[in-house]
């Protein structure tokens, strides 16, 4: 199965980073294909502008 586990959280040493590698990992080994996305890291902007909202 394809798993995608993502992570929103500023402080990449914190308790939910740790929950999110730990089920990344325990999926991994049970044959599934995990997508890891750390949403800080790669610098997403969490933000809609007004122009984003407006298409929805």
């Amino acid at each position: 199965m394809n798993i995608s586990v993502i992570l929103g959280h500023p402080y990449k040493h914190n308790f939910n980073a740790a929950i999110a590698a730990v089920a990344a990992d325990a999926l991994k080994e049970q044959g599934h294909h995990v997508l890891f996305y750390d949403l800080y890291r790669e610098q997403f902007n969490l933000v809609l502008s007004d122009t984003e909202l407006k298409t929805i």
